[in-house]
């Protein structure tokens, strides 16, 4: 059975609802697997036109792996809920800083990606995104 996960996802920022910090104006999600799991490619323009990307690699196993930029994290997991529900969570100083939900819609088109964290200020928030399948050309 094919992976409903894997493919490229483009960024409906009209539906999208952030509690901390502004919507990406437009942004690309794309999820393909490597040889343990996945790469996660994400690239977005900012509300006032930066464009930035951010890689990572994941295996959806639910165990901690290091994080490559220390700085920012110490661990992150990944975590396969469901054949629909894709979580990850990123650690440092041994707590969990950020929790991560892609929920895929029944018809496998549209992914929900939920982001909860602190703001620096320590308020908990929670950000919405919704993505849809891009479809490839005939």
């Amino acid at each position: 059975m094919k992976d409903p996960f894997i493919g490229v996802w483009i960024l409906d920022p009209a539906q999208s609802q952030y509690e901390f910090g502004q919507p990406p104006a437009s942004g690309t999600y794309q999820i393909a697997p490597n040889e343990r799991g996945y790469t996660i490619t994400m690239v977005w323009e900012t509300a006032v036109g930066q464009s930035m990307e951010m890689a990572y690699e994941s295996i959806p196993d639910g165990k901690k792996y290091p994080y490559e930029n220390p700085a920012v994290a110490e661990a992150v997991s990944m975590t396969r809920v469901s054949p629909n529900q894709l979580d990850s969570a990123t650690f440092k100083g041994g707590q969990m800083i950020a929790h991560a939900s892609r929920t895929l819609s029944s018809d496998n088109n549209l992914m929900t990606v939920v982001q909860s964290s602190q703001s620096p200020e320590g308020k908990t928030f929670r950000n919405l995104s919704i993505y849809r399948r891009q479809q490839k050309a005939d």
